[in-house]
């Protein structure tokens, strides 16, 4: 008789046994037993359900997402999100309203109203959510020392789905259109950059293309400018890929501190990445409409109290333009970048990234002279901003990190 036979065979005989001798305590023994089959069992379908997940749910990376929020007032709250992932997002209209310091729920007492849930896989869109019902303005509204509210979205009842953090100043109405006392031009912003400019291009950047009145005409005849200036020059003039890959970068290493006044967890959340065909005063970094930047940026401080926290504007202090690889081994090719042709071989001790397919270079010295020059000339019509001798520190810190290697881009597919 083998093993395992011989062991149910005395489990058999010690059952009978215990059967006729508590006949009480085997009915025990066999619930026992059947509640342990049916714990099993469920232990079995849960495992099902979390093997199951990723099929049944949409998930998404962090890195997927980007949200700005701002207060309209009223209990208006507009959330401006880019979904870089290939994936629809489609928020439940649920949420969580949460305070920073108290880590916990404030419950609503009427009904929150959404509109603008679904934003499509690569693009991007506005979620509304009006909180006048179900929350008390007045208290939501009043300022915060060292503090702020936070939303917390779902798609999918807060389980097995991904829940997303959206901090919410309610102490501010951000209005729908900012009005900046002194717009500068590209030219009053730093002269001696624009001497660098080719010379046919130079009266495009005197004119300020801050006011959006004919933004879009000068922008087309500029364009226009660059495709006879191409065509007279006689070179080979490659432009950056379009539509650009979607690229990510390392987070700084443990111990990085660009502010002393945020934890050193945070510190990685003050730098900021987009992809924009527009400077910092809505000047075209290339020649064309479809040529764009991935373009960095410092988060800074809109109040005083946005000093503790990760919250505010941004100033735009980096600039990364992509290649095809194959088009870079053109001989004498050059490229037109900010009103500047330069030949794609000066560009060699700036790659960041580089494969088989594609080149990136860090083209941030064709776009200001110098950090002090740049902050100096965004402070003239950003007065609306805070500015102390921190948020100076943080800007260049973070600027001299990046340009110091800082900047290690990756394909989102690796």
């Amino acid at each position: 008789m083998s093993a395992i036979r011989l062991q149910d065979a005395i489990g058999e005989i010690q059952d009978c046994y215990i059967a006729e001798a508590h006949p009480e305590y085997f009915l025990a023994h066999r619930r026992a037993r059947k509640w342990m089959a049916v714990l099993v069992a469920a232990v079995i379908v849960a495992l099902g359900l979390m093997a199951c997940a990723p099929m049944l749910f949409s998930s998404l990376a962090g890195d997927d997402l980007s949200f700005q929020s701002s207060y309209k007032g009223n209990g208006i709250v507009e959330i401006h999100i880019e979904n870089k992932s290939d994936k629809v997002l489609h928020f439940q209209k649920k949420l969580k309203l949460e305070r920073w310091s108290e880590g916990q729920e404030i419950p609503a007492h009427g009904e929150v109203l959404f509109s603008g849930t679904r934003i499509p896989a690569q693009s991007s869109g506005t979620l509304t959510i009006d909180l006048s019902k179900a929350y008390d303005l007045e208290e939501l509204e009043k300022p915060l020392h060292n503090d702020s509210y936070y939303l917390i979205l779902t798609n999918n009842n807060f389980v097995f789905g991904q829940d997303w953090i959206c901090s919410v100043d309610f102490a501010e109405t951000v209005l729908d259109k900012n009005v900046y006392p002194e717009p500068v031009s590209p030219a009053d912003a730093d002269p001696e950059l624009t001497q660098q400019v080719e010379t046919d291009l130079q009266d495009f950047f005197i004119e300020t293309l801050l006011e959006p009145g004919k933004r879009a005409e000068v922008i087309g005849e500029y364009y226009e400018a660059c495709a006879e200036l191409i065509q007279i020059s006689g070179k080979t003039v490659i432009h950056p890929v379009s539509p650009a890959p979607y690229f990510l970068y390392d987070d700084p290493p443990e111990g990085t501190i660009f502010d002393k006044n945020l934890p050193e967890d945070v510190q990685y959340q003050l730098i900021g990445i987009h992809e924009s065909s527009l400077d910092s005063y809505f000047f075209p970094v290339g020649a064309s409409w479809e040529d764009t930047a991935k373009v960095f940026e410092v988060v800074i401080p809109q109040h005083q109290a946005d000093l503790y926290r990760v919250q505010g504007d941004a100033i735009e202090i980096g600039y990364v333009m992509i290649y095809d690889a194959q088009q870079c081994q053109i001989p004498d090719a050059y490229t037109l970048i900010h009103g500047q042709l330069i030949p794609v071989s000066e560009l060699s001790s700036h790659i960041v990234y580089e494969d088989s397919q594609y080149i990136a270079y860090n083209v941030t010295d064709y776009f200001f002279t110098d950090i002090e020059t740049h902050i100096a000339a965004f402070r003239t019509w950003r007065t609306d901003l805070f500015d102390n001798e921190d948020v100076q520190c943080r800007i260049e810190n973070v600027y001299h990190y990046l340009q110091n290697g800082g900047i290690k881009m990756r394909l989102y597919s690796e």
